[in-house]
C-alpha cells in the first residue's frame, strides 16, 4: 500500500468512525402486516450491519425523538398526534402491489368514515422501501432464489411417478387485477387443476398470510404449484413462491412484467406462464410434462438445485441499507413530491392478457 493510499484510508476510517458516534432512532409507526405475521423476521435489528449505530423501536412515544419513521404506506393513519421534527426521515414501506395502494387511496377519498389517509401524506415521504428494486430506495423483496453449493440429490424419478394429480393453487382473493380466477377457469379446461381456499374447495388448514406445513401436500401427489399473483407488476413475486419453494414440485409463476420471470429467476427453476400464448397453451404443456415422467424428473432435479432465502434475510438487508443511508444523508436525503405517482399502477403494472373467460364482478 502506498503512503498516499494509507493516508486516504485512514481519513475515510476517521470520518466513518465520527459518523458512527451518533445513534439514529428508527420507529416502526405502523409495521407492515406481512412482517407482523413473521415474528422470526421482525426480530432483526442493526447489530450485524456495517453501520450499526441505529436502534429500532415500535414505541410511538419515541416519535418526536426518532430520526426516521417507517409507515405501512397504504395504511397511513388519518391523524398523527405528534409534531414531525425538522429533517425527520419518513419511509413509505409497502409489500402490496400498486393497485392495492391506489384502491385504498380511492376508497378513502370517497368515504366519510376515514380510517387511513395515504393521500394526505403523498408528498411527505423521503424514501421508499418496497419489493421493486427499480422503484425502491431501499429494496425489500419477498425472497430470492440462490443456488446450493452442494445439494442433497433425491430419487426424482420416484417422486415423478408418485405425482398423480396435476396442478394446485391455494387462493382466497378471487377478484384481482390480474384476472387470476378467470385465467384459472380457462386453464382448468386443459390441465387437472385443484383450487383450494375461498376461490375453490374449502381448506381450513393454515393461517392467513403465512405458509406453514399445511403446504407440504405439494410433496405428495401434485405435479405443479401455481404461484399466480393478484397483480402483474414489476418484480411482484411473493411468498406464494418463496415460502413454498422447498417442496418437491414444479412451480409455475404468473407475475411481474411481461416475461420478467425468465430473467428474474435462475434458468430452469420455475415455469413462466408468460412463455405461453394462452391458458390453453400452458395447460396442455403442463399436462404433457406431468405425463412424461423422465422429463418431469429432469426438470425437478434442476429446480432442486436452488433454494429460497428466508424473509428475515431480506428484511435484515433492508435494515442495514437504511442505517447506512441515515449515516450518509448528505448523499441520500430527498423529498418525494408524490409517492403515489412513483409507486403507481401506471408506472409498474400491466393489464392481464390472454384470458378469454370472464366472471361476474
Amino acid at each position: 500500500m502506498t503512503e498516499e493510499r494509507a493516508v486516504k484510508n485512514t481519513t475515510e476510517d476517521s470520518i466513518n468512525a465520527k459518523v458512527k458516534e451518533k445513534t439514529y432512532i428508527v420507529l416502526w409507526y405502523t409495521m407492515i402486516t406481512f412482517l407482523q405475521k413473521r415474528p422470526y423476521a421482525s426480530s432483526a435489528n442493526f447489530s450485524v450491519c456495517e453501520y450499526n449505530n441505529c436502534e429500532i423501536t415500535s414505541n410511538k412515544s419515541f416519535f418526536s425523538r426518532s430520526d426516521a419513521v417507517m409507515f405501512e404506506g397504504r395504511r397511513m393513519p388519518v391523524y398523527i398526534p405528534y409534531k414531525r421534527p425538522r429533517d425527520q426521515i419518513w419511509i413509505f414501506v409497502e409489500h402490496e402491489a400498486p393497485p392495492a395502494i391506489e384502491n385504498m387511496a380511492s376508497q378513502m377519498r370517497n368515504s366519510k368514515n376515514l380510517k387511513y389517509g395515504v393521500q394526505r401524506y403523498r408528498d411527505a415521504f423521503n424514501w421508499t422501501m418496497t419489493y421493486d428494486k427499480k422503484l425502491a430506495d431501499i429494496h425489500l423483496p419477498y425472497g430470492e432464489l440462490r443456488q446450493y453449493k452442494d445439494y442433497v440429490r433425491k430419487d426424482y424419478k420416484a417422486i415423478a411417478l408418485n405425482k398423480t394429480k396435476g396442478a394446485l393453487i391455494v387462493t382466497s382473493h378471487c377478484v384481482t387485477e390480474s384476472k387470476r380466477l378467470e385465467y384459472l377457469m380457462e386453464l382448468k379446461e386443459h390441465v387437472d387443476l385443484t383450487i383450494l381456499g375461498k376461490c375453490g374447495k374449502k381448506w381450513n388448514c393454515g393461517k392467513w398470510l403465512y405458509h406453514d406445513d399445511c403446504f407440504s401436500i405439494m410433496n405428495r401427489k401434485y405435479a405443479f404449484y401455481l404461484a399466480f399473483e393478484n397483480a402483474l407488476c414489476n418484480q411482484y413475486f411473493t411468498e406464494k413462491l418463496f415460502e413454498n419453494f422447498k417442496y418437491d414440485t414444479l412451480f409455475v409463476t404468473r407475475g411481474g412484467s411481461p416475461h420478467e420471470a425468465e430473467a428474474f429467476f435462475p434458468k430452469g427453476s420455475v415455469i413462466d406462464a408468460d412463455a405461453y400464448e394462452s391458458p390453453a397453451h400452458l395447460g396442455k404443456t403442463l399436462t404433457a410434462i406431468a405425463r412424461n415422467k423422465p422429463d418431469y424428473a429432469k426438470r425437478l432435479a434442476i429446480k432442486s438445485q436452488y433454494y429460497s432465502i428466508d424473509f428475515r434475510e431480506s428484511y435484515q438487508r433492508a435494515l442495514c441499507d437504511l442505517c447506512r443511508r441515515l449515516n450518509h444523508q448528505d448523499i441520500y436525503y430527498k423529498t418525494i413530491p408524490d409517492v403515489l405517482q412513483v409507486l403507481s399502477k401506471k408506472q409498474s403494472c400491466r393489464e392481464s392478457s390472454g384470458v378469454k373467460a370472464s366472471l361476474e364482478h
